[in-house]
C-alpha cells in the first residue's frame, strides 16, 4: 500500500477550535522528544503553563510509554499530545482514575469519529478487536501545594501496515475505508476529554463520572488473564471487576479475590495463549 499524503496540522485552526472546548494554551511543534518532558520541565522551571494546556508534535523521537518503553512513527502519522491539568477540587486518591479518564475518552473519540468499536483494555491501552490504537502514559509534574498533572497520549492515525513495528497494533485509517481528517480527529478526542475532565472535576472526582462508562468499554473484564505483577510475579485468572480505585479484581481458580494495582495484563484465548502485555 502506498503511504498516505500526510498533511500538518494547522496551529492556529486548533487553538480557535480548542478554545470552544476549554483549552487555554495550544502549542504545535514539528519535533520533539517526548511532549510529556517536555511540558513536565516547563512546570518545574517556571510553573507558568495553565490549567488545560496542550502541546502537540507531529513527530515524536524519545516518547515513552510504561517502563519507560520507546516508541517512534513517522511525522504526521498520530496524534501525539500531553494535556496539563492543574488539580485543586479533586481529593488526590482519585486521582488515580485519571489514566483510566483518558483512555475512556479516547476510546469514546475513536467510536464517534470513525465508527469503529473501540474498546480499553485494562488500565488505558484504546484497542479494536485486539489491536491497539492508542498508548497513554500520565505523570505528576508535582503534588503539592496542587497537583500538576501530564495526561499524555499518543494514537496511531494513518499508519500503514508496513509502519507498524508490531503485529498487535494498527491505525484508524487501517480499519477504515473513510476517516476523518487528522485535525478534526484531534479536535474529537481533545474536546470528548475536556468533557470528561470536566464532569469529574465538578462532582469531585467522584468514580461514577467515569467508570460505568469505562466498564461498558473495557475488553478485560470477563475475560481469562494473565497479570504480570511488579517483582517478577504472575496471576492467572478471569478479571471480575474493576474496582471504585480503578483496580483490576482477579478470581483465581481457587475462588480467591487479588486486587491489582499495577502491572501488564495478557488477555488468553482458550490454549493459553494470550495478545500482547502492554510492550508497546
Amino acid at each position: 500500500m502506498d503511504k498516505p499524503t500526510r498533511t500538518p496540522l494547522d496551529p492556529a485552526a486548533l487553538r480557535e477550535r480548542l478554545a470552544e472546548a476549554g483549552y487555554r494554551h495550544v502549542e504545535v511543534v514539528e519535533q520533539t522528544g517526548s511532549t510529556n518532558t517536555d511540558i513536565a520541565d516547563r512546570v518545574r522551571l517556571s510553573d507558568e503553563l495553565p490549567d488545560m494546556s496542550v502541546l502537540l508534535a507531529e513527530e515524536q523521537t524519545a516518547g515513552r510509554g510504561r517502563k519507560g518503553r520507546a516508541f517512534f512513527a513517522p511525522a504526521h502519522s498520530q496524534v501525539i499530545c500531553s494535556v496539563l491539568i492543574r488539580v485543586t477540587e479533586v481529593p488526590v486518591e482519585r486521582i488515580s482514575l485519571l489514566p483510566l479518564l483518558t483512555g475512556l475518552s479516547i476510546a469514546e473519540a475513536v467510536r464517534s469519529s470513525s465508527g469503529l468499536a473501540a474498546t480499553v483494555k485494562w488500565p488505558n491501552d484504546v484497542t479494536y478487536e485486539g489491536r491497539k490504537l492508542s498508548g497513554i502514559l500520565v505523570e505528576a509534574a508535582h503534588l503539592q501545594p496542587h497537583a500538576a498533572l501530564i495526561l499524555g497520549f499518543g494514537v496511531n492515525y494513518d499508519l500503514q501496515p508496513g509502519e507498524i513495528p508490531v503485529e498487535h497494533a494498527s491505525s484508524i485509517a487501517a480499519l477504515c475505508d473513510t476517516v476523518p481528517s487528522r485535525e478534526d480527529f484531534t479536535v474529537e478526542i481533545l474536546t470528548t476529554l475536556a468533557e470528561n475532565l470536566a464532569r469529574w472535576r465538578n462532582l469531585g472526582g467522584a468514580p461514577q463520572t467515569i467508570l460505568p462508562r469505562y466498564r461498558e468499554l473495557s475488553s478485560t473484564l470477563n475475560t481469562q488473564v494473565r497479570a504480570h505483577l511488579p517483582g517478577n510475579k504472575t496471576l492467572v485468572g478471569r478479571a471480575v471487576a474493576i474496582d471504585d480505585d480503578g483496580e483490576l479484581i482477579i478470581r483465581t481458580e481457587d475462588g480467591q479475590r487479588h486486587t491489582v494495582r499495577a502491572g501488564e495484563i495478557v488477555h488468553l484465548r482458550p490454549d493459553g495463549t494470550g495478545d500482547y502485555g502492554g510492550a508497546y
